[in-house]
């Protein structure tokens, strides 16, 4: 049997660097990306400690490696996503494959700004969902009120909304050029809605001490409240549910 001449990486690892905060101290750099040769891509760090702290240098080696200045859609294209996509969608036939992206990092190394992007730049979701949608562009239903969304929505047992993709952007609240130097806002919640008691009560049952299994089944029916999770659930004012029920 004849061994691999090249061996195969179960995935890719990426390395992208977050350019310090506005008004950040201006400290002595530790880290250097070393320079790739024959206009190659960089892949190779080198971690050079403080006089005042006894370690040793340390190198680390990537598939590729992003500095300050690379923008969404380098990301996007040089990670190789439109590739992961295509191998999904299997546009030539065939079942598939399986593809996954993911971020790793602490808190504050900009994460959700990679994955859902800002108000100036969309982030790796949003790029490789419009990549899918054009990539699907002529199986698509062109009316929003049809009935299929209706059934998707009335069987849904997370009890979760349907919602546009604008709708729900824009109650994300997190622009990462209003993040702050200790990372506060740098990760965006989920919206959830909450619909206030007297719209459950509005509805009529002929026994008042159940709620109706229907009531039970609506999407985003319950909690009745935002004391319980308040990082994940956002009241919603009946004016403004009238008026994404309009919008809709």
């Amino acid at each position: 049997m004849e061994l691999a001449s090249k061996s195969q990486n179960l995935f890719d690892v990426y390395l992208r660097l977050r350019p310090p905060y506005p008004g950040a101290l201006q400290t002595e750099r530790i880290l250097d990306v070393e320079a790739a040769a024959d206009n190659l891509h960089p892949s190779h760090i080198t971690l050079n400690p403080p006089p005042d702290r006894r370690r040793a240098i340390e190198r680390f080696g990537f598939t590729q490696v992003f500095e300050e200045d690379a923008s969404q859609l380098d990301v996007f294209h040089c990670t190789n996503a439109p590739s992961l996509i295509e191998g999904v969608l299997a546009p030539h036939g065939g079942d598939g494959t399986d593809a996954v992206v993911a971020t790793l990092g602490v808190t504050g190394s900009g994460k959700t700004h990679t994955i859902l992007g800002s108000r100036n730049q969309r982030g790796l979701t949003q790029l490789a969902v419009d990549v899918i949608f054009r990539s699907i562009n002529d199986n698509m239903v062109e009316s929003a009120q049809s009935p299929t969304l209706d059934s998707l929505q009335a069987c849904d047992a997370s009890e979760s909304t349907l919602v546009t993709a604008t709708y729900f952007l824009d109650g994300m609240n997190g622009d990462i050029a209003q993040t702050t130097y200790r990372g506060s806002g740098s990760r965006s919640t989920t919206p959830m809605m909450v619909r206030t008691q007297s719209t459950l009560s509005s509805i009529k049952t002929s026994t008042p001490s159940k709620v109706p299994r229907r009531v039970q089944q609506m999407p985003g029916s319950f909690p009745d409240s935002a004391m319980s999770s308040p990082k994940s659930v956002r009241p919603v004012s009946e004016a403004e549910e009238t008026l994404h029920s309009k919008g809709q």
